[in-house]
């Protein structure tokens, strides 16, 4: 199964295979129970593999629909489909439109936005925005990083609206206290193999709400091995939570260090200058609320390259330095990372139009 679905995904090249691929209903749903059940069906409520197929079945008065499957364990008797307890739960979208959605925000660079994704769907404005935020919840890390890894902090938006007899809202940290910028604090994790193909290290943002110590030690705690060997600047929420790691090595921005050898966190500074650009470039303002769904979705799309070769280029000063350069996993096989972690992911729409992330019930539309 796994050799034809490969075969299958990599067929998936172009927007007209694309379209092609999943334009059969039934066909999309077989994809989905392959990509998420790779190993088999698997009951969302006891987490049993074993279960039977009820579609054709005669169900009372009603003919049992197709994808349709009861769990065979006697306590349990729990009856599911492929998108039951996952972001798709209850959706009234056609299963090609999900995963249209999906091929084209991974196929972008940067992502698309609601609007691009409408006129590409032929959906509304705010079906698109939900699509959206639950296939970004699919994205969501749920594992810790080790090796070497690099941190830093930054901060996104805009500056705060002055009026006319307003107070100068200041510059440096304490001017960026009074403005509406939301802090966020980056972690990177190294690629661990150098070679050609080998994949990228992980990478996730978090936002908090201030650079302290003890923000920062929240999301450490969650994302970092203990035993890893931790990089960064010589900020001092960092330089006092450096101990807790099983290295910890900093580059002296005030003394104009950027690297030595192989200490650096330029990874990190290149990935808050991405979400920087796809923040203005293609979203243009995201809230403080929902900020960390997309900041998981530029982190998956981080992830999702591998090393090719190394090029020469010339640097300012007319040094010549050898780089390595990455490419992109092709979208449809992104997509079977993205799926494999649907299940258990729920969201709903709240009586504000919005959405509510609820681990136990989830009802989409």
């Amino acid at each position: 199964m796994s050799e034809a679905l490969n075969s299958f995904l990599s067929s998936i090249r172009t927007i007209d295979d694309m379209v092609t691929a999943f334009a059969d209903e039934e066909r999309c749903r077989r994809l989905l129970e392959v990509m998420i059940w790779p190993d088999g069906r698997v009951c969302p409520a006891c987490k049993s593999r074993h279960s039977i197929a009820l579609a054709g079945r005669d169900t009372g008065q009603f003919r049992a629909r197709p994808g349709l499957y009861q769990c065979s364990g006697n306590e349990c008797r729990f009856q599911f489909t492929v998108a039951t307890r996952t972001p798709l739960h209850s959706t009234k979208l056609p299963l090609g439109i999900w995963l249209k959605a999906m091929w084209l925000i991974l196929q972008s660079d940067k992502g698309l936005s609601s609007i691009r994704l409408t006129e590409a769907l032929g959906i509304s404005q705010p079906t698109a925005w939900r699509l959206g935020h639950a296939l970004r919840l699919m994205m969501t890390p749920n594992d810790r990083l080790g090796g070497t890894v690099e941190i830093d902090g930054f901060y996104f938006g805009g500056e705060p609206r002055k009026g006319a007899d307003g107070p100068n809202p200041g510059r440096g940290r304490k001017g960026l206290r009074k403005t509406l910028k939301t802090p966020v604090l980056a972690v990177v994790q190294r690629s661990g193999d150098p070679r050609p193909g080998s994949p990228a290290g992980s990478a996730r943002a978090s936002v908090m709400k201030n650079l302290s110590a003890k923000e920062a030690a929240r999301v450490l705690d969650r994302d970092v091995q203990r035993t890893a060997q931790l990089i960064s600047d010589e900020w001092k929420s960092f330089v006092a939570l450096g101990h807790n790691f099983g290295a910890h090595q900093t580059v002296r921005h005030s003394m104009r260090e950027y690297a030595r050898g192989d200490i650096h966190a330029n990874s990190a500074e290149g990935f808050n200058s991405r979400v920087r650009r796809t923040v203005a470039g293609v979203f243009h303002h995201i809230s403080r609320e929902h900020a960390d769904l997309y900041l998981h979705e530029i982190g998956f799309r981080w992830s999702q390259r591998i090393a090719g070769k190394t090029a020469d280029r010339r640097s300012r000063n007319g040094r010549i330095k050898s780089r390595r350069l990455w490419s992109r996993i092709a979208p449809a096989f992104q997509m079977q990372h993205l799926l494999r972690g649907a299940q258990g992911q729920q969201i709903r729409r709240s009586s504000a139009g919005g959405i509510m992330i609820n681990p136990l019930s989830a009802v989409f539309g």
